[in-house]
């Protein structure tokens, strides 16, 4: 009675997946152990709920958990509830988190009938009254009706989109079929409309990689580590020469999808930790395939099709960077050391020398020792001068320094990458085509295991530097091109798809009324665009220190930090459902 008399606003919630995934303690703490939320009253003392509405409505809230079910101790509740308290003209909303009866036609009845007891509870006991079935957890709006003509069955309403990133409608069936009987339903309204949902799938084309750009961290290590095996390609500059003599694009795309897949040979007849990295990222790109709504083997063909994608991209940006690793070598860009250690030609006026520190040494450092770093420091008041021993101990620290530790050398080594990937990759091949050995596209493993650790640390850093700037864009944007393709050409992903570009616009909400001659109408409303910026609203202050808050003419603190048509809300469906 205290409640029914309450004039407030009260709330009433039911837990989604995600709340389950502590075992419902936050909800527990911050749902049902409190009694105000926001100035909404919360009487609720249980994750599920009836409600008993006017004009002989009822809205019973349900928690599925993570189950896909209702617990016994529900089904109980809500049976002895249909026996005893409801009428046989009652009209019942169903309220629970999932919409399995979208979920399973996508998934075309592959996995275990869910909802069970539910089902069961709606045909047994709620029997015919069950007017309207109303969920979330996809974020977008859809409604369906049955397609029999004076079908009893509930409408059924998906509305997702409070608060998450967007999810497609168009990789949804406009017909479905539902439950067990498979009883055919028809798609009458979606927010965002499929068109439109499939334009926004294009955006992962280029917006996947600048949105994501955390992802360059994984995409750095695995393409790495697909070609760690491989380095360095001996030879390859000369072996592009003699492939594109004619200086054609047709035989360019030859000679790079030949090679490409030389080195994926390699990968698989030699490769080791490149082995390792491919086959572990094949087969994470078939883990990560929503195989849901396709067959095993378009699942398996599209996830390796994707998988060969990645390593391709992979295998190009190493024949690039060894091919301009060796360019700059043979055009005397950088000098380097032959075999027996006699320097290279510097008479050319474009070369330099091995490092750009020899090159300091050879050049400028007559110039700059003539400039004293550490003079006598000019004439001060003696109460401003620093102690005379002080600055003698400082002065002749700092001489030690850099008369003694090689700190120019090492600072100037760290921006020499050309010269050190040059002259390691000299090293490198007179050790793996000594005796005129083939070392191109296959190395021997003895004479590799002649090269010390170190060398090849140097190498692989020093060139997997540039390597990254080049693969990190191309494997983003192929993957963000391959959800793309997955949405609007197969039709899934479609949870991955759009958590990618995490688009906070297309909100929507519903608003159920019941009228004067007791049906229920259902407001569907949008905002097509939602504000980023906020600001305190002036307006938002009590009349009398003792009004509560939902009496408030402007409640809400805050309000968009600039008005626009773009902000206001609209709506997107409207229906009346008949009370029985």
């Amino acid at each position: 009675d205290a409640l029914q008399n309450y004039e407030g606003p009260v709330t009433f919630i039911i837990p989604g997946n995600h709340d389950w995934f502590d075992g419902l303690a936050a909800y527990t703490r911050y749902i049902l152990s409190r009694d105000w939320l926001g100035g909404w009253l919360i009487p609720q003392r249980t994750s599920y709920f009836a409600l008993k509405l006017p004009k002989n409505w009822w809205l019973l809230g349900f928690d599925l958990a993570l189950d896909d079910d209702i617990n016994i101790e529900q089904f109980h509740f809500f049976a002895n509830l249909a026996e005893n308290d409801m009428q046989k003209d009652d009209n019942v909303v169903v309220a629970s988190h999932v919409p399995h009866w979208v979920l399973e036609d996508y998934e075309e009845f592959k996995h275990d009938e869910k909802e069970t007891n539910l089902r069961e509870l709606i045909n047994s006991f709620l029997k015919n009254r069950v007017r309207l079935r109303l969920a979330g957890d996809l974020h977008h709006y859809t409604r369906h009706i049955p397609c029999a003509e004076r079908s009893v069955q509930p409408q059924l309403v998906v509305s997702g989109g409070g608060g998450a990133f967007l999810h497609p409608t168009h990789t949804f069936g406009d017909r479905i079929k539902v439950g067990k009987d498979k009883l055919e339903y028809v798609r009458v309204t979606s927010y965002p409309n499929a068109k439109e949902s499939l334009c926004l799938s294009w955006l992962n084309l280029w917006k996947f990689r600048w949105r994501n750009f955390r992802l360059d961290i994984l995409w750095a290590i695995t393409h790495f580590g697909m070609c760690a095996s491989l380095f360095p390609l001996c030879g390859v500059y000369e072996d592009f020469i003699e492939s594109n003599a004619s200086h054609q694009l047709s035989s360019l795309l030859t000679f790079v999808f030949t090679r490409v897949l030389k080195l994926f040979g390699r990968i698989f007849l030699t490769g080791r930790v490149s082995l390792i990295f491919a086959l572990a990222f094949a087969g994470s790109a078939y883990g990560f395939t929503d195989d849901s709504n396709l067959k095993t083997r378009t699942a398996v063909l599209w996830s390796m099709a994707h998988a060969f994608g990645q390593i391709f991209v992979a295998l190009a940006c190493l024949l690039f960077v060894e091919i301009l690793a060796e360019f700059v070598i043979e055009e005397g860009l950088v000098a380097t050391e032959d075999v027996v250690g006699m320097e290279a030609d510097l008479s050319c006026s474009t070369a330099m020398a091995s490092s750009i520190f020899d090159e300091y040494e050879s050049r400028f450092k007559s110039d700059i020792s003539d400039a004293s770093i550490f003079a006598e420091p000019p004439d001060l008041l003696p109460s401003r001068r620093f102690d005379d021993s002080i600055y003698d101990s400082v002065s002749q620290t700092l001489k030690w320094l850099v008369r003694e530790v090689p700190f120019l050398k090492m600072t100037l080594a760290l921006f020499d990458l050309p010269g050190t990937i040059a002259a390691t990759h000299v090293q490198m091949c007179a050790v793996l085509c000594a005796d005129g050995a083939y070392c191109l596209y296959k190395n021997d493993h003895m004479l590799y295991h002649q090269l010390d650790r170190y060398t090849i640390l140097k190498y692989g850093i020093s060139i997997g530097l540039y390597y990254i700037v080049f693969v990190v864009p191309l494997a983003g944007s192929l993957f963000g091109t391959w959800l793309a393709l997955s949405l609007n050409w197969l039709k899934c992903q479609y949870d991955a798809g759009f958590s990618s570009l995490r688009m906070e616009h297309w909100k929507n909400f519903l608003r159920l009324h019941i009228d004067d001659k007791g049906d229920l109408e259902i407001f569907a409303i949008c905002s097509h665009r939602v504000p980023k910026k906020w600001r305190r609203d002036p307006k938002s202050r009590p009349s009398t220190a003792a009004q509560p808050s939902w009496k408030w003419r402007h409640p809400s603190k805050w309000i968009p930090h600039r008005e626009s048509q773009k902000f206001k809300p609209r709506l997107i469906d409207y229906t009346k459902i008949k009370k029985l």
